[in-house]
């Protein structure tokens, strides 16, 4: 199986996990003056980060720390997973991140 297959079978089977905490995590930080589409791109926004992350974590094996301090401490995006993903398949990887283990939803 791919990375890529790996990586859309974590999505999958932590799928309702992942919604509802990017649901709550911004849910917790809007205002009076949210209006719903602002709310549901945030959510998309945390509903792609938080994925990831999770991808990052179990199937590239990258540490939390490292998935931490990505792009400044912002966070991962799917952009920054696919390149992990092309160049783990192209041999490619930071061999300080190898051993380290992965955060868990």
């Amino acid at each position: 199986m791919s990375l890529d297959e790996q990586a859309i079978n974590a999505v999958k089977d932590y799928f309702d996990s992942i919604a509802q905490n990017a649901v709550d995590f911004v849910y917790e930080s809007v205002g009076s003056e949210t209006t719903f589409a602002e709310f549901m791109e945030a959510v998309t926004f945390k509903l792609n980060q938080f994925s990831s992350e999770l991808v990052a974590s179990e199937v590239l094996s990258k540490s939390a720390k490292s998935i931490e301090n990505f792009n400044a401490g912002e966070g991962m995006t799917v952009d920054d997973v696919q390149e992990l993903i092309a160049n783990h398949e192209d041999g490619d990887l930071d061999e300080e991140d190898d051993d380290d283990e992965g955060i868990r939803f």
